[in-house]
């Protein structure tokens, strides 16, 4: 028996038992640590339904105040639902479901006997349905477009085009309980998303109306936006207009103006072939429609599809790399993947060349040539990082040091916040500052505080310190200064700021708050082997007592006390 040996002396062997005690314990604190990671295993990159409320619903999914807890069952087909529902004898589950079978009429099951579930969690596989999927409404954006009852009403509420014909609403409905997604069976991010009803558009608009932003409504004279472009089936690019504001004979001039410069701009650039849509036909899901709530201006949309999207995955998680047909060879690292111009980029590119031509005519330019075109070479690398891997030496070089944590090894996560800045918001600021700004001769201190240098202004620009490009060593980088006029501005509903909250003229969504979102999955016993893991237990414990009993019993027997030596006699 190994104790803390008697008496207060400086012992060696005392010394050493303690020590060894010591280091016992440490190392059953690191077996402590390993068998919790044994027993839990953390999803950490998991992309979660979250809880949004405007003036009169709330969508999406909640879990409760401490969370959820079930035990998880498979469904691999609609009949294994009856188990979770009805037949299941330990309620409540956390079902893990095939994307597949993620559909609104199961989920309206479910939905209906929540008391038996405590969460969904959806396996992400590839390839993506061929059937499409699309768990936005058929008429996105509805009610805070340009259309109403008083403004073209025979366009309002999609009765001339349903936009988004495969959209099932599944995004729009309330759900009580967590939902995640996994990406095949590992649990990896996936893309969380073309939004809040125009939130960012009107916004913009409100502030231009109020002074509050550096161009008014009034200084523009025309608005091209660039829709859904990255799927023509075709080398058709369709140029569509809103057929209301033209009944303004001033306006319809200035719409035919703005087609004809386009038309002029695509004429050298074979890839695309501009088309106009039929005359009666209103104008898609656009910011465009914001801009014509305020003010008739003329505008135009661009996008490869005539009528409904094209698009059979819009706001799901299947608009990926792959929807819009990006592939790289198999044998290229990802540095080579980042600079392999794909078809997709080249077609982007091409799109890309036609407006800015047309941009370059409408802004007063005159005899344009072909060296206005757009690079295929930095449109491949947007989208490979964006959509494929995010954390590449490209996105490194064009932002501060500090924000290269929001970079990681998969693509961005595409789902904006109703108010606060998140990771993509931020690099798409620093990419559009690098490809329009110019870099300056400043030193760090200089470029962060601009206002020392005369021939500077900080009201007018932004200014950043990035980290630049990779030096002939490829190990440091060289640190430049980049003035852009690239700002972010916010996207809250001017609604909160009028205290409009039942407002039909601005949108009301708002983001509920958690503490922490995550997933974790552990084994627990079934009920039958606890029972006999307890029985058993008493049965040690009885046995114990009796065994106890007896040898306490018997103790006078069993151990004998040794007699003391007594003097010893010849």
């Amino acid at each position: 028996m190994a104790t803390a040996g008697g008496g207060s002396g400086a012992d060696p062997g005392s010394r050493g038992l303690r020590l060894l005690s010591f280091c016992v314990l440490l190392a059953g604190l690191c077996r402590g640590n390993s068998v919790e990671r044994k027993i839990y295993i953390p999803l950490n990159k998991t992309a979660p339904c979250v809880r949004l409320l405007n003036a009169t619903h709330q969508i999406g999914c909640q879990s409760s105040i401490s969370g959820d807890t079930g035990v998880i069952h498979v469904v691999e087909k609609e009949e294994d639902l009856q188990w979770v529902l009805t037949d299941g004898p330990n309620p409540p589950y956390m079902v893990l479901l095939e994307d597949r079978l993620f559909k609104r009429d199961l989920m309206e099951k479910l939905k209906g006997r929540t008391s038996r579930i405590a969460g969904l969690a959806v396996s992400l596989t590839k390839p993506s349905p061929t059937s499409g999927f699309s768990p936005s409404v058929q008429c996105p954006n509805d009610g805070f477009g340009v259309y109403s009852n008083s403004y073209g009403p025979e366009f309002a509420h999609c009765r001339k085009i349903q936009w988004n014909s495969l959209g099932n609403g599944l995004a729009y409905e309330d759900f009580s309980f967590p939902i995640f997604l996994l990406e095949d069976e590992n649990e990896t991010k996936v893309i969380k998303q073309e939004t809040f009803d125009y939130i960012g558009s009107s916004r913009m608009v409100y502030d231009m109306e109020k002074g509050k932003f550096p161009v008014q409504l009034e200084n523009i004279d025309s608005f091209v936006e660039l829709g859904q472009v990255a799927l023509r089936t075709s080398l058709e690019l369709w140029m569509h207009t809103d057929p209301m504001s033209q009944k303004n004979e001033s306006v319809r001039n200035q719409v035919e103006d703005l087609l004809a410069t386009l038309e002029r701009s695509g004429a050298g650039v074979p890839a695309v072939i501009l088309r106009r849509p039929n005359q009666s036909q209103p104008l898609p899901p656009s910011s465009l429609q914001r801009f014509l709530r305020a003010r008739n201006i003329s505008g135009v949309v661009l996008a490869d599809h005539l009528a409904a999207f094209h698009n059979n995955y819009y706001q799901s998680i299947y608009d990926s790399a792959e929807n819009i047909n990006m592939s790289y060879p198999e044998w290229l690292s990802p540095e080579e993947d980042l600079n392999f111009v794909t078809d997709t980029a080249k077609a982007l590119a091409d799109v890309a060349t036609v407006l800015g031509r047309a941009l370059y005519e409408l802004a007063g330019g005159t005899n344009f040539s072909d060296s206005i075109r757009a690079d295929p070479h930095t449109v491949t690398r947007l989208l490979y990082g964006f959509l494929v891997r995010a954390n590449n030496s490209w996105f490194r070089s064009i932002l501060r040091q500090d924000l290269w944590s929001y970079l990681g090894d998969g693509p961005l996560q595409h789902y904006i916040a109703v108010s606060s800045p998140t990771n993509a918001t931020y690099i798409v600021q620093y990419a559009l500052a690098n490809l329009t700004g110019k870099v300056l001769n400043l030193t760090r201190e200089q470029c962060q505080d601009p206002s020392k240098v005369p021939s500077e202004n900080k009201d007018l620009y932004e200014y950043s310190w990035v980290q630049g490009p990779l030096t002939s060593n490829e190990t440091d980088r060289l640190p430049r200064c980049v003035r852009s006029t690239a700002r972010l501005a916010r996207a809250l509903s001017p609604a909160f700021e009028l205290s409009q909250w039942s407002s039909t003229e601005y949108s009301t969504w708002t983001e509920s708050r958690w503490k922490d979102i995550r997933a974790r999955i552990f084994l627990i016993a079934s009920k039958e082997l606890e029972f006999i893991t307890l029985m058993v237990g008493f049965g040690i414990l009885a046995f114990s007592l009796v065994i106890t009993y007896c040898i306490n019993a018997k103790a006078d027997v069993l151990f004998i006390t040794p007699r003391e030596p007594g003097a010893v006699s010849y």
